[in-house]
């Protein structure tokens, strides 16, 4: 019980420490002072997204060495992280108790899709199949990593929860998108089974899954096992087969819930070369309890050519099933690249459209980060591929770059997609004046708000009425925000037109 305890303080800790970045945000949100920004530390050590950058970093990755540590410490203490660290997971095991129905829930009968998509342990190769899809489609996008990675799928949620209810300024949509209805989806899972999302889909848990087959953090299980089945029953990664002496490592995350389960305390954890055994039992005895049980030992496990190359015991099916899947993703890029799009106003040193789309992760740093909120997610404005991204709205927030930001979007972006650039280079947009809505254009009103405001003096009075510079504008959009007029008078385009 006291390592249950002290595990359950080591998910929180570690929770509260991932949202510590967010804490000078909602203290100037609350108290309207000044606060520093924190970026976020959590997405350094994303494992997974360091794989997919691999083909845009290069050597550069070798000196990325938080995620390269993180998938040593796995091959040494294997799938610890999701069970000790994971922010979702923690979440997930906080959401679990309010499923009181859980404990009366039997297993049911599979039904044939289900029985196609599950490994011989019982749980679903479907997260394989999503990590190889991710990893194949990353030579073209980080898209699919982007959307289903736990931690920046946490990092979008948290985003999204203080853009929505702190700053309480976002349109509709935004809602949509940043929380995400895969959050909600997640939970609805947990309710129903538990660890639902990281037994059969998770890319993060099948790539930390498949290195921890080498860990040297074991379970063991004492002759004083008596096969009642307990520990089973309370494992909540479905990691203990038939034989509760064998433990599949590619799903355990060392909870404990076993060894506080096991009425006889048969179950320990320590270091050792289990990994690769398995337990070999030789002739029946009986316990102290009168029941029998065969006693045996722990003996090199027999395993076959494709599951030792691969990792996992899959048969032939389930190999064509993932080349299928890789060529998919490979082939689902492209065809986004079909639907309808039109340009966005994007933030200052952001890529070049194609790499940028291509490049974001949606994590939403940058839009947790801006100063004056004005970065917002895309829904639909621009097609499928650029469902997620950030975008300037003016309305929202002009770009402060001109004037004091120091490049905290581009600092924030933990993949490169927006790149730190002078302020004197910054050049997003265009400005241009509705003379139908202007008032010093349609009414002759003496109002020169956006003249005053703009700090490239790119709007200039002529005549009593506002004109636009093209030389100078950078089309931060700080003239638009203030402009009086419902809707704005004055708009900024991106380059090259919307």
């Amino acid at each position: 019980m006291t390592d249950r305890i002290g595990r359950r303080l080591v998910q929180l800790g570690f929770l509260l420490l991932f949202l510590y970045p967010f804490v000078p945000l909602v203290y100037r949100g609350l108290t309207y002072r000044e606060a520093p920004v924190v970026l976020s530390w959590l997405l350094a050590w994303d494992p997974l997204l360091l794989i997919g950058r691999l083909p845009r970093l290069g050597q550069g990755a070798l000196m990325v060495g938080a995620p390269l540590l993180l998938l040593a410490l796995t091959l040494v203490g294997g799938r610890f992280f999701c069970g000790w660290i994971c922010p979702l997971g923690t979440v997930l095991d906080l959401v679990r108790p309010l499923a009181f129905w859980q404990k009366s829930v039997r297993a049911s009968r599979m039904g044939r899709l289900q029985r196609a998509l599950t490994l011989p342990g019982g749980n679903s190769y479907l997260k394989y199949l999503l990590l190889l899809a991710g990893l194949a489609l990353a030579v073209f996008s980080l898209k699919l990593i982007g959307l289903l990675d736990p931690l920046v799928l946490f990092h979008r949620v948290a985003t999204g929860a203080y853009t929505n209810w702190f700053a309480l300024r976002s349109p509709g949509f935004d809602l949509y998108v940043t929380t995400s209805l895969l959050i909600v989806a997640i939970v609805g899972l947990e309710l129903w089974r538990p660890r639902f999302w990281c037994r059969h889909l998770c890319p993060q848990g099948a790539l930390l899954g498949w290195l921890s087959r080498w860990t040297l953090l074991n379970r063991r299980v004492s002759g004083a096992c008596t096969y009642c089945g307990r520990c089973r029953s309370a494992c909540p990664m479905n990691a203990i087969p038939k034989e509760p002496h064998n433990t599949n490592y590619q799903e355990c995350h060392f909870c404990l819930a076993c060894e506080a389960a096991c009425p006889e305390k048969a179950i320990s954890f320590g270091w050792g070369g289990l990994a690769w055994a398995e337990w070999r039992a030789r002739r029946r005895t009986k316990t102290e309890t009168g029941r029998a049980a065969p006693a045996g030992g722990y003996v090199r496990a027999e395993r076959g050519r494709l599951e030792r190359i691969l990792g996992l015991k899959v048969g032939r099916r389930e190999a064509v099933g993932g080349a299928v899947t890789g060529v998919g993703a490979l082939a689902l890029w492209p065809l986004l690249r079909l639907t309808p799009n039109r340009r966005l106003l994007r933030p200052p040193g952001a890529l070049p459209e194609e790499q940028f789309v291509a490049t974001c992760i949606l994590c939403q740093e940058c839009m947790r980060v801006c100063p004056t909120r004005g970065l917002k997610p895309a829904f639909l404005e621009a097609g499928l591929r650029s469902l997620g991204t950030p975008y300037l709205v003016p309305r929202a927030g002009g770009c402060h770059l001109p004037r004091n930001c120091p490049n905290l979007c581009a600092r924030a972006c933990p993949v490169g997609a927006i790149q730190p650039i002078p302020a004197k280079e910054m050049r997003i947009g265009l400005a241009w004046v509705d003379r139908r809505a202007c008032l010093a254009w349609d009414q002759g009103a003496r109002c020169l708000v956006c003249v005053e405001a703009c700090p490239t003096e790119a709007a200039t009075p002529h005549q009593g009425r506002v004109t636009v510079n093209p030389l100078k504008c950078t089309g931060c959009g700080i003239c638009e925000q203030v402009c009086p007029v419902v809707g704005s008078a004055i708009h900024v385009l991106p380059l090259g037109g919307a």
